[in-house]
C-alpha cells in the first residue's frame, strides 16, 4: 500500500459473533472525498486480494500459536476470514497492517504476545 489511510470515524464498536467465535469489531466511516477512501487492491495474507473502498465494518482477532505462527479472523464489511497459521511476515506485509495503524492499534505489538498455552503440543516422551 503506497497511501497511509487516514484514522477513520468509529460509529460503534460490538463484537461480532459467528459459529461461537468472538470478534472485536468496529463501524466504520472512512470520509469520501480523501483519495486514501477509494477504491484499491487491498493484499490479505495468502494471495487474498479485495477490490473496493476502505471497510465499513472491521474486525481482527490474532492469536499466536508457535513462535511464528499467529491464527487470524477477520471481519471485512460482510466478510468473514480465517487462517490458521500465519507467519509475521505475512501479516506484516498485508493491508492489515496500515489498517489497524489507522484504527491506533499497533500490530507488530499484538505479534509479540506470547504462545497460546493451549494449542502448544506437550514434548513426547520416549
Amino acid at each position: 500500500m503506497s497511501l497511509p489511510l487516514p484514522t477513520p470515524a468509529v460509529l460503534r464498536r460490538y463484537f461480532d459473533e459467528v459459529a461461537g467465535r468472538v470478534l472485536p469489531a468496529f463501524v466504520l466511516r472512512w470520509e469520501p472525498d480523501l483519495p486514501e477512501s477509494r477504491d484499491r487492491l487491498w493484499e490479505l495474507p495468502e494471495g487474498v486480494c479485495l477490490v473496493g473502498p476502505p471497510p465499513d465494518r472491521f474486525g481482527i482477532k490474532v492469536e499466536r500459536v508457535a513462535p511464528d505462527a499467529y491464527a487470524v479472523r477477520v471481519l471485512w464489511g460482510r466478510t468473514r476470514l480465517a487462517w490458521e497459521a500465519l507467519t509475521r511476515v505475512q501479516l506484516l506485509t498485508s493491508a492489515l497492517l496500515p489498517l489497524t495503524r489507522a484504527l491506533g492499534d499497533d500490530l507488530r505489538t499484538v505479534l509479540d504476545q506470547p504462545v497460546r498455552a493451549e494449542r502448544m503440543q506437550p514434548e513426547k516422551v520416549a
